[in-house]
């Protein structure tokens, strides 16, 4: 299996897995939208990104879509990852694992001070992996919708 950053070849094979992702989390994002978040991803100079796990084979396995962001408590950056998708047939294999592991080894290159991420409280299978390899923040998130 290789990690990679996404780029223009992968559309369509995370276009897919996007619309299964989103599909699993009972939201429906319009064509437009998922448009617009691949068209971020694709941009070099854009802090919207996407990792792939792709087998030998050339199949696209899992996607991890993160953000690089300032913080103001510190003069590094920050990693937000926003979604990480495993195609329900390549679960249970450290791809999950795999994929965060690339991305802090990413973050240790470019110095990013750390990862985090959110999860449902009721997935126990992701919940199970992240006790393994993080610490659960002690902050609640709350949300305002505009």
């Amino acid at each position: 299996m290789e990690i990679r950053l996404a780029g223009p070849a992968d559309h369509d094979a995370w276009l897919s897995l996007w619309n299964r992702y989103c599909t699993d989390q009972g939201v429906g994002i319009s064509t437009e939208v998922s448009e617009t978040i691949w068209q971020r991803i694709e941009k070099p100079d854009n802090t919207s990104k996407a990792l792939v796990a792709v087998d030998a084979g050339g199949v696209t396995l899992a996607f991890l879509n993160y953000i690089v962001h300032p913080y103001t408590w510190s003069d590094r950056q920050l990693c937000f990852v926003v979604d990480l998708y495993v195609d329900q047939s390549w679960r249970r294999r450290g791809i999950a694992q795999a994929m965060i592991a690339h991305l802090a080894a990413e973050g240790h290159r470019q110095r990013w001070l750390r990862l985090y991420w959110n999860t449902d409280r009721s997935n126990e299978r992701a919940r199970a992996l992240y006790d393994k390899i993080a610490r659960l923040s002690p902050y609640l998130s709350y949300f305002l919708d505009l």
